[in-house]
């Protein structure tokens, strides 16, 4: 049974309507065990099991907060039968007259005891008594009367619904409320009730005929004392009537002469048909639950009247209103209204609450709610299909009836035709950016982008070990990913269950996918987020499991008709052979006799020249399993009439098989993380010491302003390594205005990629800032400032440079040392020709026939 009342000492908070917030749980547990202690004293508890908060919602008052909860309890035949307005009373009195429930305070007219306030169209069974208004001392006079209500439902013509009427804390409807309470109020008090009438409350306003009327759904309250008149429903309705020329005018408001309803519900909640003018049918109301297993739960669902909320709806009432009008209540069947959705395994799936209603005469047939089920089991492929939606297939309840799977009669003079199964497909694109077209699937974006994505999905389960079952793949939505810039993808793919046809295994299944998405990174032109691939709702890490969990095998051969010219891992054309090799490897063995043992292979080397090829290969441990079945399945695979072939491309020489020891793939490969830490200078913000202090304004806005501005990363080609920066300190530049800035960066490293360099950092960081010149539009940057753990092209230039001027000088002053030297060596030889050419003009050589003789040419 439900339970409703306000709290008018809680106000109410976004954290309250939030299921899953820490704030939620600590208040559900306070009310369940007030709760447990308050139904232990009552008439139920010896069959009272407990009580489960299922809401928190604003009230009128912004300190109130309104609380919906579902209590149970056992259906014992010893027992007495469950009353509720007999509980309503104790709980009145355990609550001293619903003022108090233990430390919370309660509004005096907020008690339900199995209704519900959430719902605006209908209202099922339920019970509460209003405060009777008087203005008399209630210390002085004795205890009042019995308090009884009944409903009264109508529809104005002459009122279009607009969407704030919805919305009982409007404006629009409180006000429209007061101008019905006093026309209503007015005639009751001139009818057979009048002496002992109280009052009426509108519980909600409902469109009809597309929103051109407007439905009333009111309840009324009246005194129930031997000295008061009895009310007469027949009566009541007859007096409305008359009063109302024919229910035609109330006031200035017209009204549809068939629309009204004097305790409509209650009567038909008891199996008595209600009292109307004319003979026809009187609404009655069914439950309807079930759960859909491929549209998560999300905020918007889970809030009556939000654009989400409406739209769905929209969808469900248009794929069960067909179901309804083919089942055995179809001609009286009139409409179905989603009460709410709720978050069922996790958000993963949505549950489905609904209220329908048909007409109901004595000429009916009482509603059999067993064969209903029966109808819309056999209309919905077994309660697996309403429309594109796939639903839980032990979900479905009609009116708490629901059959176990086992009941369900099977044909036992045909063979079943293969079943079709479901399962979930999540990834995220990191080069597609979200828009808002996306969200919607009538749009030409949404289509467009739809098919793409089935054209990529498509050739990968061909090629996987579930490709003889597999039947296609529908996108159900696009979602925002990180601050719009990446979109996730949510997809239902479908397969035949068949014991002649493959076995789906999810966890064989994404190691396939991951293994034909190079390591989710890619899926045709998409960049794939590393971590975000879900098959089933399962998602792998890059971690090797521990033996005997798989059986590995390295396997070595050589590609004689092709070369590779270029070794390195992160070249296009390196990337190109390894994708090619091992998909082919893969598929190999997807389509030998091990498929059903096989998990995946990765090309862990590629040497030059006619390419080597170095790969390991998984499987599932089992005895039949070893080197030479492995290689024998190799070479059955590659066999042709003259030579190996790998597929149609490469020709193959020299295979050879080794097992790959468990210590080499023991040990969990977690992946790496490494931090860069990178230094520049900001030359557009003076430094200043206040960006010393941790705890200033200036400094706080900076550090966020320019770690947002550093994740420009996550536009680059590391982006998926990328997991962020923190700026650790500012500090001033000698000499400049400038400030400095030292940060560091992290990036998660898949294991068998090569190690991140600092120069690859550099370079990237460098072309997203248009050569480290400007960080985001606040920010620009000295040019050469970039200094990445040491490194910076500059300072290696500076110091060649410094190092090839050294060299330079140094030539310079050897051939100035030489030069001086040859001068030194020339005067040297000048001086001495002087000196002899001096000696010269001291003697005068004279020559005769008696010889040569030197006379002095100065005698003196």
């Amino acid at each position: 049974f439900t339970m409703n009342f306000t709290i008018t000492n809680l106000p109410y908070s976004n954290s309250l309507g939030n299921p899953y917030s820490a704030r939620f749980s600590a208040t559900a547990r306070v009310l369940t065990a007030l709760l447990d202690q308050l139904f232990k004293k009552t008439s139920i508890r010896s069959v009272y099991t407990g009580c489960k908060m299922m809401a928190f919602r604003p009230a009128q008052k912004i300190e109130d907060t309104g609380v919906d909860a579902v209590c149970t309890y056992k259906m014992d035949s010893t027992a007495s039968r469950f009353d509720q307005v007999i509980v309503y009373h104790e709980v009145s009195n355990e609550t001293n007259g619903i003022t108090n429930l233990g430390i919370y305070s309660l509004d005096q007219e907020s008690l339900y005891i199995n209704d519900s306030q959430i719902l605006s169209s209908f209202f099922p069974p339920g019970y509460n008594e209003l405060q009777p208004k008087l203005s008399v001392d209630q210390s002085t006079q004795p205890l009042s009367p019995a308090v009884r209500n009944f409903t009264l439902n109508f529809t104005v013509t002459n009122l279009q619904f607009t969407a704030d009427m919805a919305t009982p804390n409007s404006q629009k409807f409180k006000s429209t409320e007061r101008v019905m309470c006093h026309y209503v109020g007015s005639l009751l008090q001139k009818s057979s009730i009048g002496p002992a009438y109280i009052g009426c409350k509108v519980m909600a306003f409902r469109s009809k005929e597309d929103r051109d009327d407007t439905g009333v759904d009111a309840i009324c309250s009246y005194r129930d004392e031997p000295s008061d008149p009895k009310f007469n429903r027949v009566v009541v309705y007859h007096e409305l009537s008359n009063m109302t020329n024919g229910i035609t005018k109330l006031g200035h408001y017209s009204l549809n002469s068939q629309s009204l309803y004097v305790n409509g519900n209650e009567i038909a909640s008891q199996g008595i048909t209600p009292y109307v003018e004319t003979a026809r049918p009187i609404i009655q109301q069914f439950t309807l639950n079930f759960t859909i297993t491929n549209l998560r739960f999300t905020t918007g669902l889970g809030t009556p009247h939000s654009a989400k909320f409406n739209s769905t709806e929209k969808i469900m009432q248009h794929y069960i209103d067909p179901l309804f009008q083919k089942s055995s209540v179809g001609p009286y069947f009139s409409g179905c209204k989603v009460v709410r959705f709720r978050s069922v395994r996790n958000r993963d799936n949505t549950g489905v609450d609904i209220i329908c209603s048909y007409g109901n005469d004595s000429q009916v047939p009482h509603f059999d709610q067993a064969k209903v089920y029966q109808e819309l089991r056999n209309m919905t492929s077994g309660i697996t299909k309403l429309g594109i939606y796939n639903l839980d297939n032990k979900s479905l309840y009609i009116n708490g009836y629901n059959e176990p799977l086992e009941r369900s009669p099977l044909s036992t003079t045909t063979t079943p035709s293969p079943t079709s199964r479901h399962f979930t497909l999540n990834f995220t694109l990191t080069n597609l950016q979200y828009t808002a077209d996306l969200e919607a699937p009538s749009s030409h974006k949404f289509i467009s982008t739809e098919k793409v994505i089935n054209y990529y999905i498509e050739p990968l389960f061909k090629n996987s070990s579930i490709s003889s079952a597999y039947m296609g793949c529908k996108v159900m939505r696009f979602r925002s990913g990180r601050d719009r810039d990446d979109t996730g993808v949510d997809a239902v793919c479908s397969y035949k269950n068949n014991a002649s046809l493959a076995r789906f295994d999810r966890e064989k299944v994404y190691h396939e996918l991951s293994t034909m998405t190079n390591g989710v990174t890619k899926l045709g032109h998409y960049s794939l987020e590393r971590n975000s691939l879900y098959v089933d709702a399962i998602i792998r890490k890059p971690v090797f499991t521990e033996a005997p969990a798989k059986l590995g095998y390295r396997l070595s051969f050589r590609i004689i008709n092709e070369n590779l010219t270029n070794p390195d891992s992160q070249s296009p054309e390196y990337k190109a052979a390894v994708e090619s090799i091992s998909n082919k490897v893969n598929k190999l063995y997807h389509q030998s006799n091990l498929r059903n043992q096989f998990l995946n292979c990765s090309i862990t080397r590629l040497r030059t020249g006619s390419i080597v090829v170095d790969c390991e290969c998984f499987f599932q441990p089992e005895p039949s399993i070893n080197r030479a079945v492995v290689e024998r399945a190799f070479q059955d695979g590659t066999s042709n009439a003259t030579a190996l072939w790998l597929g149609n491309s490469y020709q193959l020489q020299g295979l050879s098989v080794d097992t790959i020891e468990a210590a080499t793939y023991n040990a969990p490969l977690k992946s790496g993380k490494e931090n860069f830490r990178l230094n520049f200078r900001i030359s557009n913000l003076p430094y200043s010491p206040e960006l010393q202090d941790s705890r200033s304004q200036m400094y706080q806005v900076n550090k966020e302003k320019i770690e947002k501005a550093l994740d420009v990363f996550r536009m680059s080609s590391l982006k998926d390594y990328f997991a962020g920066c923190a700026v650790e300190s500012f500090g001033p530049v000698h000499g400049k205005a400038y400030t400095n800035v030292a940060s560091i960066c992290k990036f998660t490293l898949d294991p068998f990629l090569k190690t991140l360099q600092k120069q690859e950092v550099f370079e990237e960081l460098k072309h997203l800032t248009h050569g480290f010149t400007k960080l985001s539009p606040s920010y620009e940057l000295e040019e050469q400032s970039l200094v990445v753990e040491g490194y910076s092209p500059l300072k290696t230039d500076e110091q060649q440079s410094e190092k090839s001027e050294l060299q330079f000088w140094a030539i310079i002053l050897i051939c100035i040392f030489t030069l001086l030297g040859f001068i030194l060596l020339l005067s040297l030889c000048f001086l001495i020709v002087f000196c002899l050419r001096r000696k010269s003009h001291l003697y005068q050589v004279q020559q005769d026939i008696y010889g040569v003789y030197f006379p002095h040419l100065n005698t003196k």
